[in-house]
């Protein structure tokens, strides 16, 4: 039975490690296309697991549910008051129509309601205090929104007032305009010329099966797209977006047929139903929520693929560690540079040292600190050095990495005789800088 177990476990550890090998191997760029596909969305599919499984997407979404509720209404005014002011405010319906199709029949009935109270809302009579009012909760709103995606894009500086203000409330003008500009293209594709000269085609009868397939799906994923490429407070590639929008719009579809068949569930219930119905719309926001998160999560690892095995998360590694990493990135870009070679990115450098993406994003803030390095204005950035390098020791950049930030801790006091410690220091950096001194990467 004991070796039976061991077995077992010795089966599991080799599969284990096999599974490990083939998902994080070092030169996937020169495997067939289809294994880096299935390798790469292999990998996107496991780091998307483990955030679900932290916690983090899933306390953001139930965070959203609450400013969803308190700022959705005062949102939808403001949106309504500028396609009234165009004379197309019934362009909302099909919006709303296509927003809860998850919902199923009770998507008809809760657009109704949602459209009559905007309606009855009368924007045009609403005073300046109260419009003051609604902008500050439409902003507040869009700020927690965009905390949550800048969190999945591990950006840690948000935009600043100005650029909120000017940001969202453009965002929030500028999306009806699109919003009539789609439904207007939507109208005259399904307009009967348009059919007509379909059917008259040999294959006229598949394309317009396939264009009203395909045509709300490519829709939604390019809104999906520009969602993802505005909240976030960085540069976020329009290939990634799309695939994190179009995997967020399969999802969405998906969840139709769930909702509509608790609701159908409940229709029989009828006495319950009223007490069902917020609950399902409460829960049925939440999901739409973790959906969206999930979708830019996905966008996020495509975009920055060194990332899917640590994650956005700080690695702890050893100070012997932090210095090796830091002066093997300093060497890296120092020699490519005297070479005349191109500089790297990121992703690159990683790749180069094989190493974890999120190690040498912490290294290359490091070295930007110590002003060794600067980026370049491509997109990604690359690395230069911002000095000459002739005359870079290889001790001075170790010295300048091991006080960074000695400035913000305070100094230790002398209750325990620390002489001997700060001796020992002292004399570590002058052996140091005696023995090795004149050594430089080039």
């Amino acid at each position: 039975m004991s070796q039976q177990l061991s077995r077992i476990q010795q089966f599991i550890r080799e599969l284990r490690e096999n599974l490990t090998t083939w998902l994080w191997s070092k030169d996937l760029q020169a495997s067939p296309l289809p294994q880096r596909f299935l390798v790469r969305c292999s990998q996107i599919c496991i780091a998307v697991v483990r955030d679900l499984f932290q916690g983090q997407l899933s306390l953001r979404a139930m965070s959203l549910v609450f400013t969803t509720v308190i700022g959705f209404f005062p949102l939808l005014a403001l949106t309504f008051a500028v396609l009234k002011s165009l004379g197309v405010h019934n362009a909302m319906e099909p919006t709303l129509l296509a927003l809860l199709q998850p919902l199923g029949e009770r998507a008809n009935e809760l657009t109704s309601d949602v459209l009559s109270y905007v309606d009855n809302l009368q924007v045009e009579l609403i005073g300046i205090t109260s419009v003051g009012i609604l902008i500050y909760i439409v902003l507040d709103m869009m700020l927690k929104i965009e905390s949550s995606f800048n969190y999945i894009w591990a950006v840690k500086q948000g935009r600043s007032w100005s650029s909120r203000v000017s940001e969202y409330l453009f965002a929030v003008i500028v999306s009806p305009l699109l919003l009539f500009l789609s439904i207007s293209i939507t109208s005259y594709v399904n307009t009967n010329f348009f059919e007509r000269f379909l059917e008259g085609l040999i294959y006229g009868g598949v394309l317009l099966e396939l264009s009203a397939l395909v045509a709300p799906i490519l829709l939604m994923s390019l809104a999906f797209a520009f969602a993802y490429s505005f909240l976030p407070n960085t540069k976020v590639q329009f290939s990634s977006a799309f695939i994190g929008g179009f995997v967020t719009t399969l999802i969405w579809k998906l969840m139709g047929s769930v909702f509509q068949g608790f609701f159908v569930t409940s229709a029989r219930e009828s006495i319950y139903l009223a007490f069902a119905t917020p609950i399902a719309t409460i829960f049925f926001i939440y999901i739409g929520w973790l959906v969206a998160l999930v979708g830019s999560n996905i966008a996020f690892y495509h975009q920055n693929p060194g990332k899917t095995r640590t994650g956005r998360e700080k690695l702890s590694l050893s100070i012997s560690q932090q210095e090796q990493l830091g002066l093997a990135i300093a060497m890296t870009i120092i020699r490519r540079f005297s070479a005349g070679e191109e500089p790297l990115t990121q992703d690159q450098l990683a790749a180069e040292l094989h190493c974890s993406g999120l190690a040498v994003e912490n290294a290359l803030g490091n070295l930007q600190q110590i002003d060794l390095i600067r980026t370049t204005s491509d997109n990604p950035a690359r690395y230069l050095p911002t000095r000459t390098v002739a005359d870079c020791t290889i001790v001075e950049i170790w010295q300048a990495l091991r006080k960074l930030n000695s400035d913000e801790f305070d100094q230790l006091g002398d209750p325990l005789n620390l002489d001997l410690i700060h001796s020992f220091q002292s004399e570590l950096e002058l052996t140091v800088s005696r023995e090795l001194g004149a050594k430089k990467f080039v």
